[in-house]
């Protein structure tokens, strides 16, 4: 009977070990994939800063336009001797032109939100470089998760086996002590 509970201990162990070494080999030929990963979603993220600058620049030139607009219809207003309807007319661009300028503060500022705003997890930029990524890349991203996850159980199954093993070695030393107390002297 003893033999046989041994037995079974050791075929136990043999199969979590054959696992590990599986999980690891999968981890080591992980390496050239997380690489690759890495380099990809680097590359899309360093094309979405270029894109938040190249659309912030264009709309701070948008602004500045808009600008020289505004001021260029208050410079020219129409004189006291004016019809009401110029005037109105002259009004109406004005605040045409005032909302157009808010709006585009606005949309320069969401922009500047992306590029320098934090997500969840990272800066949003990253967020975003990320979700394209994996849209135009799902074979790299459902092998990253895939290869993610196989490291993740590999943790668990080494902390499970520290705790496994640090709860044995204070039974044995349990026993030990009892033993030890319960021998005559």
């Amino acid at each position: 009977m003893r033999f046989a509970g041994n037995s079974l201990v050791g075929d136990v162990l043999l199969e979590r070990t054959q696992g590990l070494e599986q999980e690891q080999q999968a981890l080591l030929e992980g390496a050239p994939l997380e690489q690759t990963y890495q380099e990809a979603l680097a590359l899309y993220a360093q094309a979405k800063h270029a894109q938040v600058e190249q659309i912030e620049d264009r709309i701070e030139n948008l602004i500045d336009r808009q600008q020289a607009r505004l001021q260029h219809t208050q410079a020219n207003t129409p004189g006291l001797l004016s019809m009401p309807s110029a005037k109105r007319a002259w009004q109406a661009r004005q605040t045409q032109q005032q909302a157009r300028l808010r709006n585009l503060h606005n949309r320069l500022e969401t922009v500047r939100e992306i590029k320098e705003g934090m997500g969840i997890h990272a800066p949003k930029i990253e967020e975003l470089a990320t979700r394209k990524m994996r849209a135009e890349n799902p074979e790299l991203a459902s092998d990253w998760d895939a290869m993610r996850e196989a490291a993740r159980r590999h943790q668990a199954l080494m902390r499970k086996q520290e705790r496994e093993r640090k709860q044995t070695h204070e039974q044995r030393q349990g026993r030990s002590q009892s033993l030890g107390l319960s021998k005559p002297l």
